[in-house]
């Protein structure tokens, strides 16, 4: 008998030895065939470089934004800087307009430049502000105004009978030097037992802002108030020649209607050439001062008081700076942030 070839099976160990030569490879054993180790390799590097060029481009998108925002933030320091230095070169402009006597100061304008609000045009170094002045004198002391004031000036603003003449006793609780409750005022009991352990001040108000802390004060009647009175330059008997209306209005003991009547023939007569000779109020001022930068409004308030025979012959008392605004706004106080 012819002798038989022995029929050699496939290494069950293919994988790892390789398969036998002497059976050929099915179609399935050809598609599971592992690839050569070089193009494993190869694929593996592939794969790093892909990532490491990943790590790359968000390194550079990074970087990028870091610088951008740091470009932005310096020429936003820029743009501050330099409206500081034209707010400082305002304040003495002013100061010059109010210490030189009416008639010349005005020459050449058709109205009198008056401390009663009025917008002014200021061109200064290639760049064109807004400048306002406002006579100190011509609001509320807001440590000397007796109560019965304080409430016939919060209900003149709109604020409840019964909640003007509480929170006219509340602040002055606030400020006086006892502990004797005022009738619908508050005291220390009152503040504890609000939750507000440190109580009544019991002494003079140092900013005007203190009002938020007084117990009842809400933001609605604080933006109300405030600009009527002050801690600075302010007085018992407000100047009325350039009061606002509710001062006026407190004042005569009229609506707030019948002042703003007041107030516009009141303007009209002191901006007439006539009217130039005329006192001006002072010594303190409060200018505010407004530029159109950067696609945004910047603002500042600086109270100034006028001393003649000084170098120079003002004094800055503080600066309010409020510097992102949509648009210039006549009135409210801002956050005192900077003492002068």
């Amino acid at each position: 008998m012819p002798r038989e070839r022995p029929i050699r099976l496939p290494n069950p160990l293919w994988w790892v030895a390789g398969p036998s030569r002497s059976v050929p490879f099915s179609k399935e054993q050809r598609a599971v065939r592992p690839l050569p180790s070089r193009v494993r390799q190869g694929g593996i590097a592939l794969m790093l470089v892909i990532w490491g060029l990943t790590l790359l481009v968000v390194i550079a998108l990074s970087l990028t934004l870091t610088q951008r925002t740091e470009i932005a933030l310096s020429a936003n320091q820029v743009e501050s800087a330099r409206f500081r230095t034209l707010a400082e070169a305002a304040t003495a402009y002013t100061a010059l307009h109010y210490l030189t006597p009416a008639a010349e100061a005005d020459q050449g304008q058709e109205t009198a430049w008056l401390p009663d609000g009025q917008t002014r045009t200021w061109s200064f170094a290639g760049h064109t502000l807004l400048l306002q002045v406002f006579d100190e004198s011509a609001r509320y002391d807001l440590n000397q105004v007796p109560h019965e004031t304080l409430r016939r000036l919060l209900t003149v603003l709109g604020v409840e009978d019964a909640e003007a003449d509480a929170l006219a006793a509340r602040i002055i609780d606030w400020r006086d030097p006892d502990e004797q409750r005022l009738l619908n005022g508050a005291e220390d009991p009152d503040y504890r037992q609000a939750g507000r352990p440190f109580g009544a001040k019991d002494a003079p108000f140092e900013t005007v802002e203190e009002l938020k802390q007084v117990l009842g004060m809400t933001p609605e009647i604080y933006a109300l108030l405030a600009p009527e009175v002050s801690v600075d330059g302010g007085s018992l008997q407000p100047n009325e020649r350039f009061a606002s209306a509710a001062v006026l209005a407190t004042l005569r003991g009229i609506s707030l209607e019948e002042a703003f009547e007041l107030i516009a023939e009141r303007n009209q007569t002191q901006r007439e050439s006539g009217a130039r000779s005329l006192d001006r109020g002072g010594p303190v001022y409060r200018l505010r001062v407004s530029i159109q930068t950067g696609g945004s409004n910047r603002r500042i308030e600086i109270l100034f008081q006028l001393i003649v025979g000084q170098d120079p012959p003002y004094h800055v008392i503080w600066r309010r700076y409020d510097l992102f605004l949509g648009q210039f706004r006549e009135g409210g106080d801002e956050e005192l942030s900077h003492a002068g």
